[in-house]
């Protein structure tokens, strides 16, 4: 079945939502700078490669992705496009508002970019506030595969633009990947500022000033093959799991119930 939302028609819709059991994912990605050796779309070419694995093996329906996100970090650098939190915060609802709308009960924030911090405790936090009669679910980068994935990789420092990103893109979009122009530059991470337990919206500029981390040159197509297999597999189980979820919905149903009309215990 076509799971593109955009590539199907009205009449389809209704069938999608019965076929997905109503899941709906709506991918987040970024534009911004990914070092000198790549596209400033990475995210954006790498979710379209999970995407494309994801609907070849489940039926979800997928939204188009969100290109434009949070990056404030990347400012600092040519090619960032950022939005700001508020902004982006209530696109995503409205989103997901809309989605609800049209039929289906649970939502999945898909993100392929690291940076939307605001998308995703946040967010959720939101949702629970206003009481939405859908359930968002959140999944971080890799899910729960990191140390799997950082297995897969020969660099101990990585995290953006680095051996795993350029390995990933490296499958998404050869084309596109320029290592040539790295030389034999690195980017190895600076010290942490000695702050202690406390942190500032700085912390991530003051080690990786340039954006970019570890050594890109390692990076191999065989690489990148691996870690969006481990991917992949993370994302389809986890889009079952939420299919199979009788638990959740029912509680938000009487979370906002209870909430509306609280009744103490004694």
């Amino acid at each position: 079945m076509e799971c593109y939302w955009i590539r199907n028609s009205e009449y389809e819709i209704a069938r999608l939502c019965k076929a997905s059991k109503g899941v709906a994912v709506l991918p987040l990605a970024s534009i911004e700078s990914h070092g000198p050796h790549l596209p400033v779309g990475s995210d954006i070419l790498c979710a379209e490669e999970l995407l494309r694995r994801l609907v070849a093996r489940e039926t979800v329906a997928v939204l188009p992705i969100l290109t434009y996100s949070y990056v404030a970090h990347a400012r600092m650098l040519p090619g960032a496009i950022h939005i700001p939190t508020e902004t982006l915060t209530a696109t995503v609802e409205a989103i997901c508002d809309e989605v609800y709308r049209n039929g289906f009960g649970k939502i999945v924030l898909l993100h392929c970019h690291g940076g939307n911090v605001t998308l995703d405790g946040e967010f959720l936090a939101r949702m629970l506030e206003r009481g939405k009669p859908y359930v968002v679910y959140s999944l971080p980068v890799f899910g729960s595969k990191s140390q799997e994935i950082a297995a897969t990789i020969q660099t101990k420092d990585w995290g953006h633009a680095c051996e795993m990103e350029t390995s990933m893109n490296l499958v998404a979009a050869p084309e596109l990947v320029n290592l040539e122009r790295l030389g034999k530059k690195t980017f190895p991470s600076r010290p942490a500022a000695d702050l202690g337990a406390a942190r500032t919206a700085y912390d991530w500029t003051v080690r990786h000033p340039e954006m970019a981390v570890g050594e890109p040159q390692k990076a191999t197509k065989a690489k990148g093959e691996r870690i969006f297999a481990i991917w992949e597999d993370e994302i389809v189980a986890i889009i079952r799991k939420i299919k199979r979820d009788r638990m959740t919905l029912p509680t938000l149903r009487d979370y906002v119930r209870k909430c509306k009309s609280p009744k103490s215990r004694g």
